[in-house]
């Protein structure tokens, strides 16, 4: 859980994920604690998704006017006084006012032996907050009561919030009164009050007013005794307060307490309870239902943010179905509820949609603990500490395995139809029962789709890989991932470049580059041949005035690798020069032509 210092420090995603259990169409959180993400990285993708996001501050002020400001819990019905006692009907039930909207509403009724949470109050918007005893006679004869109203205070650690009554809402000579319905005073109440760390021990006002230590924040209980009218209602007001705001804990069940309640005439009692809780709303579906769900990644480095192109797959949460429960742990998604979800409660999401848009992807949503179906169902919940409205983010998301990875491949058209499904996997897992990574069995059947290399010509193609994850034949469990494949000919060609050095270079042998020299372009030797066979090639050169200074290795033989790029080799030439010995004899003959016509030669 984040304190309220770090919630400050960071902006958050407010979130808590839990594992949820199916059961009889019921979904409802499962036994392990949810786990929680407190912060992320500020990386660019998670600021670009904030700002997408509704503005949480703005948002709570609007669902502050337009919410009740006590919501009841829908399945315990209508406000109704009921656990009639031979014509007494009685119960307590709480008030406020919506500072926002003006509206005023009313908690349910307590019942015996509550154990539900009948009501949420909303803590930032509720003013005149106060609990009420009702009593109502349905007879025609007079009844004698007395009745005890232990109030929602208790004994916590220093700060604690607490819910204590309101002393400047109170008549500071008369204390607390019972009034009929119109509001009027009714007379022959007796009203006594008992005091924190006197428990049991009941004063009257006038005894409160003399103590040293007195406040009205200190009452613990409130005892009454009077007679009602034949058909006559009464009620007494106990203005509330909540202490300590910023140490709010909305999962803290609050308990108004109606007990004692005696019909004096036959001596018979009863009695009552109302659970409620301090709660706020945070979240509305209809504003929201456009914002993706979060892909993210677990590790043993934290939670990751999945790249965009992933983060494009997710559906939205208004494609997804969802239920909404506040008020306990189990909802149904086969009836309608809530579309707004306050503090402490939890918003239930399927994650068979989730599956569908990503498994072609080679991703899975979580297992369930039997690792042979998708988990049914997931949560997340709103931190239940006090929230820092002002920079809170409230972005949903969900856990993603990327469990298949797809690479791509080059393939022999000779070959097509023979080829081994490993030649495209890169990376391939299961998941154990807590959603660990695990090592697949070598047994793995693989589920392959290479239609479109049955009639394939040379060029790009796709292949679908894919297994059924732990080996379930369920289809929410088959994961799939696209392969690029390129198909080619099992042929090679070969190109011989020829290169001028014209003169021998500085650089040695093992230095030589084709721009060294000139390219003799019309010397170009090129061939082809078949896959895995040897060729064996004459160089050019040596009887056209040129000497073989240098060359590929592959220039001369080599073998031709099927289906790989052409591939180039050269060949160093330099001019071919004829030496003269130093000690060779040179024979000149000279003629010379004579007057007469004759001709003089000498050697």
């Amino acid at each position: 859980m984040l304190d309220t210092d770090e919630i400050k420090k960071n902006k958050v995603i407010g979130v808590e994920l839990a594992p949820v259990e199916t059961v009889d169409g019921q979904v409802k959180l499962g036994n392990k604690s949810a786990s929680s993400v407190a912060s992320l990285n500020r990386t660019p993708l998670l600021e670009k998704m904030l700002k997408a996001a509704p503005n949480f501050a703005a948002q709570q002020q609007k669902l502050n006017g337009q919410e009740p400001v006590i919501k009841n819990n829908p399945a315990l019905g209508e406000y109704q006084l009921i656990d009639d006692l031979g014509g007494l009907i009685h119960g307590t039930y709480l008030q406020a006012t919506n500072s926002e909207s003006q509206d005023k509403d009313r908690s349910l009724v307590s019942r015996n032996s509550m154990s539900e949470t009948a009501s949420l109050v909303n803590y930032r918007a509720a003013t005149d907050f106060s609990g009420y005893g009702h009593l109502k006679n349905n007879t025609e004869t007079t009844k004698s009561v007395e009745v005890v109203y232990t109030l929602p205070t208790f004994e916590g650690k220093q700060g604690t919030v607490q819910i204590v009554l309101d002393g400047a809402r109170i008549n500071e000579f008369d204390g607390l009164e019972y009034k009929d319905e119109k509001g009027n005073v009714i007379p022959g109440f007796d009203i006594t009050y008992s005091y924190q760390g006197h428990e049991g021990e009941y004063s009257t006002i006038d005894t409160l007013k003399h103590r040293d230590d007195f406040s009205w924040e200190k009452v613990t209980a409130i005892m009454v005794f009077g007679s009602l009218l034949p058909n006559s209602s009464y009620r007494v007001e106990f203005p509330f307060k909540i202490t300590n705001l910023e140490n709010i804990n909305t999962q803290e069940q609050f308990n108004l307490n109606e007990y004692a309640f005696y019909d004096l005439t036959v001596n018979k009692h009863t009695t009552s309870q109302l659970n409620f809780r301090l709660s706020t709303p945070i979240f509305a579906h209809d504003a929201y239902q456009n914002i993706p769900f979060m892909a993210l990644n677990r590790t043993e480095d934290g939670d990751q943010v999945f790249p965009e192109d992933i983060q494009a797959t997710m559906p939205t949460l208004g494609e997804v179905p969802y239920a909404i429960s506040n008020f306990n742990n189990e909802v149904s998604f086969d009836v309608d509820g809530d579309k707004v979800m306050w503090q402490g409660g939890q918003y239930f999401f399927k994650l068979a949609t989730i599956q569908s848009a990503i498994q072609e992807k080679g991703f899975s949503v979580n297992v369930d603990m039997t690792g042979r179906k998708l988990m049914g169902a997931s949560a997340f919940m709103v931190q239940p500490t006090y929230l820092d409205f002002e920079s809170f983010d409230f972005i949903p998301y969900v856990v993603i395995h990327q469990l298949l990875i797809t690479k791509s491949f080059t393939l022999k058209a000779e070959v097509k139809d023979d080829w081994n499904s490993f030649g495209g996997i890169e990376k391939v897992c299961g998941l154990s029962a807590t959603n660990e990574e695990l090592p697949v069995s070598p047994e793995q059947t693989f589920i392959v789709d290479d239609s479109e290399l049955v009639d394939a010509t040379p060029g790009d193609y796709n292949v679908i890989i894919g297994y059924f994850l732990n080996g379930s034949e369920d289809n929410d469990m088959l994961i799939t991932s696209l392969a690029k494949v390129r198909m080619v000919e099992n042929k090679q060609t070969i190109n011989v470049y020829y290169v001028d050095l014209v003169n021998i270079p500085d650089k040695t042998k093992d230095d030589l580059q084709p721009s060294g020299g000139k390219i003799l372009e019309n010397q170009t030797q090129t061939f082809t041949g078949q896959g895995d066979e040897d060729y064996h090639n004459e160089l050019w050169g040596e009887e056209n005035g040129f000497e073989i200074y240098e060359y590929d290795q592959g220039a001369k033989l080599r073998t031709y690798v099927g289906g790989q790029p052409a591939k180039d080799y050269y060949v160093y030439l330099i001019h071919k020069i004829e030496k003269i010995n130093e000690d060779h004899q040179v024979i000149r003959t000279i003629t010379f032509n004579m007057p007469d016509g004759s001709k003089q030669i000498i050697k």
